[in-house]
């Protein structure tokens, strides 16, 4: 185990996100260490792995990761009426999401990063020349130190902040679990307050005869899962639980900051994740293409401060900002809307115009927040004129 190898960056995290930068910063020549906790990348797994097609074409990932394929999907009211919205082209795939995992970081070692497995970072600082970072393996503790150090650790903990990063305020929290489903044959999303406090979930095929079935909510995820998954039992529309994933914390909005002095924080961590569905893989992976280059040239330079590493922060707020903030606004309408009124609206779908203007806000699994939200504001205004006309 290294103790006294001094590496040009430390990358703490195996992640989508942690991989890809440790690729980036590695194909520039540079002496890299991926340091991952668990025992091997891609465990555990947490959520579906699915990824839109934009995000599947850019990173050219191979179609032996693709488990399904989404073109369709069907929006179900609090009271269980269904709309279906289909697009002509396949919009997403589900992936093998731990294969997924395994590829990048294959890339990274490929590129000359080394991984560390088994591994917690528990502290990194600054020592003014460099970072260094106390890490724990087993019962043993030792310290690695590198000219910098990126933070792709997921959301939680508190090694961002001991970092001197920021980190969001505003959370939700997801789980999911494996069932027995024969006759699950497309993504359904359920909504309501069943659901908790802006809470949604999903019922999404899977590998044969199971399916994929879980919620995001802001408290008391474990008791809404299990009423949720009682529910579709009862209906028979899926059988026993197979697998329990662990629950996740996922951020709404982004960090306040996410450089400091020789280290910069990418994806879940920083809150770069979508608000609306909770997404992060594509999200992560932009953010580690535009950190990687920035920590590369301040390396070379010999320049890792926090206003060199700021270009970082610049190039992220530029391209995913807006999103994330309108998505996090979205959110926060969509919380504010009662039963009675969700289902009001859902019946509407079946106006001239409305439907169609769902099917423009919803192809893209990425850059939904602006389409989605004219989609509810006419929506809310359709909503307000049937009710003039009854009164």
């Amino acid at each position: 185990m290294p103790t006294e190898t001094t590496y040009d960056s430390i990358v703490v995290g195996a992640g989508p996100a942690g991989a890809r930068t440790a690729e980036v910063l590695a194909r520039r020549g540079l002496h890299v260490a991926m340091v991952e906790r668990a025992p091997e990348p891609g465990a555990p797994v947490r959520c579906t792995g699915i990824v839109s097609t934009e995000c599947f074409e850019h990173y050219r990932l191979p179609e032996s990761l693709i488990i399904n394929s989404v073109r369709s999907f069907v929006l179900r009211s609090p009271s269980g009426r269904g709309a279906r919205v289909k697009r002509k082209s396949t919009q997403a795939y589900v992936l093998d999401r731990p294969a997924m995992d395994r590829l990048l970081v294959e890339r990274a070692t490929a590129a000359g990063a080394e991984l560390i497995t088994s591994t917690n970072v528990t502290d990194i600082t600054w020592t003014g020349s460099g970072v260094e970072a106390q890490t724990k393996r087993g019962g043993e503790t030792f310290a690695m130190s590198a000219r910098s150090a990126v933070i792709a650790t997921g959301f939680g903990g508190k090694l961002p902040r001991k970092a001197g990063l920021g980190s969001p305020s505003d959370l939700l929290s997801g789980c999911q679990v494996v069932v027995e489903a024969r006759d699950v044959d497309q993504l359904e999303v359920l909504t309501g307050q069943a659901y908790g406090d802006g809470g949604f979930s999903w019922l999404m095929p899977w590998k044969p005869g199971l399916a994929l079935t879980g919620l995001m909510t802001r408290r008391g995820t474990m008791d809404h899962q299990g009423d949720h998954v009682a529910r579709l039992q009862a209906e028979g529309r899926i059988g026993a639980v197979h697998e329990v994933y662990r629950c996740r914390a996922i951020p709404i909005g982004s960090s306040s900051h996410t450089v400091s002095e020789g280290i910069v924080g990418v994806g879940d961590a920083m809150g770069l994740v979508k608000p609306t569905s909770g997404g992060g893989i594509y999200f992560g992976l932009l953010s580690a293409d535009l950190a990687g280059p920035v920590l590369a040239d301040a390396i070379e330079a010999g320049d890792v401060s926090a206003v060199r590493l700021s270009r970082y922060e610049n190039q992220w707020r530029e391209l995913l900002d807006a999103e994330i903030k309108q998505g996090a606004a979205l959110r926060g309408l969509i919380e504010q809307l009662p039963d009675a009124l969700v289902e009001q609206m859902h019946r509407l779908l079946g106006v001239p115009g409305l439907r169609r203007l769902l099917v423009r806000a919803a192809p893209s699994f990425d850059w939904h927040s602006g389409p989605l939200t004219s989609f509810l504001t006419r929506l809310q205004r359709s909503t307000d004129d049937a009710r003039a006309r009854v009164g």
